[in-house]
């Protein structure tokens, strides 16, 4: 009795007609108060949906719809899956995708909307005939009379569905269709994987000729931080420009990237942070290259140990990092490049060759300007704004970054003996120095001790910044394949006890963490990322406490 303007038809009577559904509720009880039939009255509480943008109740109407039928287009949508001409990941959505699919029903496919695609649908009213036709017909084809068309547009998903080969042109055999169909890769949010994207598979298969693309893959939801999804209504939105304001627009892309996973997750503002100190550092250290670099091009040949390190470090860094996108795996591929950049190449080898540097050694400037041109391209995706800009002042420079080509891996730079030696000292220096914090000693302190293995005690000495002397005597500690020997700035005694008081520490850590991961309660209904952290923790207490006996 509810016409679509909201108010009583005929239907309702006389006495109603004309009146919305709110006047008509009061109407009706006053009419059945005054003819003595009402009974009682008593309030009570139940849902009542209200619109968001007119604020007025909504009341259910039922008409007429034309429905689409859907299983002649689905099945050859599912077998495009199945074979993996369209591949899905994570992998789990794939099997949400076909069982939706394959329990597909009819999709009603008109709205009630100003604007949109009228449905090709044409009426005569004086015979009732129905036509449904490809170009608008110019009369009745029965009787000859006058038609009308359906005011009823297409669902905007309909229109959204064509969106991959309608804007090349189609149905025309334009030169962009033919260069642009099909595309390579979608991102897109799980809630519209039916609702566009296999709409887009089953309408591309259908009036183009093929999968529209051929990777799709769904992003986790960023939560707000608290872990509730972000509503303007509940005021848990985060705005992104606000966030650039205060971090800057590559801080937010690299942060974006480094939170992703295959679940949903909390907005980090600790990876926006490391997306910001990672944009601070790479623009820092760049400057120290390109300022004090001598001129120096081409592919380097280097005889140094730490410099054939570093070009193999990187060349195993861009072979991983690039599996790791092409998988969409961005968390780890970000991760991965931030780890080789900060870590490798700023703490580790710019400390080593620095003085090269300022020497104006050209040896070192090439191998330096090398790592730094292929680092630029490797970040690029993940930071374009930052990189570009640094490209600007890069003597190899042609053109733009952004169209310069992402780096390839260049195994013939593999040179797995130096990376061996030179981690070798490397993982030496962490440990003294952890055990030089660990027992108090001062960093001035001349330390004594004896190398075992081929490493030259000079490379290893620049590495740590510790002086070595081959003398004899008990070991204070052993510290991998070094003998730590106390010196006369040393009490062993308060060492000794300072490393006992270190063990008992790790092994009440070890108890806590193993306590906690035996509990199946905590593993079954804490957040998956907590879960590895308090494991990554066990496994570092056990490490440590290992290594100090």
């Amino acid at each position: 009795m509810i016409g679509p303007d909201g108010r009583m038809t005929e239907e309702a009577g006389e006495r109603f007609a004309g009146l919305t559904a709110a006047e008509a509720q009061e109407a009706v009880v006053a009419a059945l108060r005054e003819e003595g039939l009402l009974r009682a009255e008593e309030p009570y509480v139940h849902s009542v949906p209200f619109s968001h943008r007119s604020g007025e109740r909504i009341e259910p109407l039922i008409s007429l719809q034309w429905f689409c039928r859907m299983d002649e287009l689905a099945r050859p949508a599912i077998a495009a899956v199945q074979r993996d001409e369209v591949r899905i990941a994570p992998s789990q959505w794939k099997r949400v995708y076909l069982d939706w699919m394959e329990e597909i029903r009819p999709w009603c496919i008109s709205r009630q909307l100003w604007w949109g695609h009228r449905i090709p649908v044409w009426y005569c009213d004086p015979c009732e005939e129905t036509i449904v036709a490809e170009h608008p017909p110019e009369r009745c084809g029965a009787c000859g009379g006058e038609l009308r068309q359906e005011e009823d547009v297409l669902d905007t998903w309909f229109s959204s569905a064509i969106w991959p080969f309608a804007t090349l042109g189609w149905p025309e055999d334009t030169l962009e269709l033919r260069a642009f169909y099909p595309t390579s890769f979608l991102t897109t949010a799980r809630e519209i994987l039916f609702l566009w994207v296999a709409r887009m598979i089953m309408t591309g298969i259908e009036f183009a000729g093929d999968v529209p693309f051929r990777d799709v893959y769904v992003h986790s939801v960023i939560q707000a931080r608290d872990g509730r999804r972000m509503s303007k209504s509940l005021g848990t939105g985060i705005d992104p420009l606000e966030e650039i304001d205060v971090h800057g627009a590559d801080a937010l892309r690299f942060g974006l990237l480094a939170m992703s996973s295959t679940q949903d997750v909390r907005y980090s503002d600790a990876k926006v942070q490391q997306g910001r100190d990672l944009a601070n550092k790479l623009w820092n250290a760049s400057r120290l290259i390109l300022l004090n670099a001598a001129e120096a091009g081409g592919r380097p040949d280097p005889s140094r140990v730490e410099d054939r390190w570093i070009l193999s470090r990187l060349e195993r860094t861009i072979a991983s990092v690039t599996a790791k996108l092409d998988g969409f795996d961005f968390a780890h591929a970000a991760q991965e490049a931030y780890g080789f950049f900060w870590s490798e190449l700023c703490d580790w080898y710019l400390e080593i060759a620095k003085p090269r540097l300022y020497e104006g050694e050209r040896e070192v400037s090439a191998v330096l300007l090398h790592a730094l041109e292929r680092v630029l391209a490797l970040l690029h995706p993940v930071m374009p704004f930052v990189s570009e800009e640094i490209w600007r002042y890069h003597p190899a420079r042609e053109g733009h970054l952004a169209v310069h080509p992402f780096p390839l891996a260049d195994e013939s730079m593999l040179d797995p003996e130096a990376e061996a030696q030179v981690e070798a000292g490397i993982e030496l220096t962490r440990r003294l120095r952890a055990w030089r914090d660990l027992v108090e000693v001062p960093a001035a302190t001349v330390l004594s001790g004896s190398v075992e293995g081929e490493e030259p005690q000079e490379f290893v000495a620049r590495l740590s910044r510790f002086e070595f002397q081959a003398d004899g005597g008990d070991p204070v500690a052993s510290v991998g394949h070094v003998r730590v020997l106390p010196s006369a700035e040393l009490d062993a005694g308060a060492v000794a006890s300072r490393l006992e008081q270190r063990r008992a520490e790790l092994r009440a850590e070890v108890e806590r963490a193993e306590r906690k991961l035996g509990n199946e309660k905590f593993v079954a209904k804490a957040p998956p990322e907590l879960v590895e952290e308090e494991r990554g923790k066990l496994e570092r207490y056990r490490t440590e406490l290992a290594e100090l006996g």
